[in-house]
């Protein structure tokens, strides 16, 4: 019954966003009814123009797998899925179940760690582009799951790898925000030891005026190249249509080493200090 109830004021949330989405606010990806977002423009800087070599020779192009996040599906990803097969890359995009709302992001690590393992058993050099919360089921399937090296690259987006007081804003709390809490349980064990796995090459895209991870610096991953990026419509969505965020990932899928920009590392007790008293207070009286 308590499971029902979730899933009822989730579908609940979900209409209230979709109806915003119909007065006008649809110019960015993140539903799973908004409608397919366009191809957007190539990016102007010369590391992603079509005429650049698909990756450094002696590399194997990579097959990329896009993890979306809590709350999307497969469509938020869209935009750089249609870019990268129109640079030549193959890709897929993940679908979790109960989009990414109802379950543990162990759980979800479950269903990619299948997703890589067995439907692409004979991939042998994946990258993977996380956004959001899929940065952190990515990090927990490397961490705790995977039997195979088929992951070679990750690159994540704005995903809360320090976690996110933003999950105190959305109602009703689900499993999935609350493990993203600065000081859960899940990221401390998570983030213990070290916030990268053996063999695999760690990127981390985060812009300072993210609006969902709070406070925006604990998108910055300890371990890996981290890349800030600034500018008009530089948010939690709109990374994900960014020409200066797809020239970063198409640098790393070449074989490139984009510099990076920003702070390269995050004090874990800083992460948990809250940038917001109040809503800490209102938090503890629930």
């Amino acid at each position: 019954m308590r499971r029902s109830a979730q899933l009822a004021a989730i579908g609940a949330l979900m209409l209230a966003m979709l109806a915003t989405l119909a007065m006008g606010v649809s110019s960015q990806p993140g539903l799973a009814n908004a409608p397919a977002p366009p191809v957007a423009p190539q990016a102007s800087t010369a590391t992603a123009t079509p005429s650049a070599p698909a990756a450094i020779a002696g590399q194997p192009r990579p097959f990329v797998l896009l993890v979306h996040g809590w709350l999307a599906t497969s469509l938020d990803m869209l935009a750089i899925k249609l870019r990268l097969t129109r640079d030549g890359f193959d890709c897929d995009a993940m679908d979790f179940s109960y989009m990414g709302v109802a379950d543990s992001i162990a759980d979800y690590a479950g269903e990619l760690a299948w997703r890589v393992e067995q439907e692409n058993a004979d991939r042998r050099h994946v990258a993977i582009v996380a956004h959001s919360m899929g940065g952190l089921v990515t990090r927990y399937y490397l961490k705790n799951l995977r039997s195979t090296d088929q992951v070679k690259t990750v690159i994540t987006m704005a995903t809360p790898h320090h976690g996110t007081f933003g999950g105190m804003i959305l109602p009703p709390r689900s499993t999935p925000t609350s493990e993203m809490l600065p000081d859960s349980p899940f990221l401390e064990e998570l983030n213990s030891v070290s916030e990268t796995a053996p063999g695999v090459d760690f990127h981390a895209i985060w812009t300072p005026t993210d609006g969902v991870v709070i406070p925006a610096e604990n998108s910055i991953m300890c371990g890996a190249r981290n890349y800030r990026v600034s500018g008009l419509g530089m948010t939690h969505l709109g990374l994900l249509m960014s020409d200066a965020v797809y020239a970063i990932i198409l640098d790393v899928l070449r074989g490139r080493k984009p510099p990076t920009t920003g702070p390269q590392t995050r004090d874990h007790d800083e992460a948990k200090k809250h940038p917001l008293p109040w809503l800490k207070l209102r938090d503890e009286r629930q």
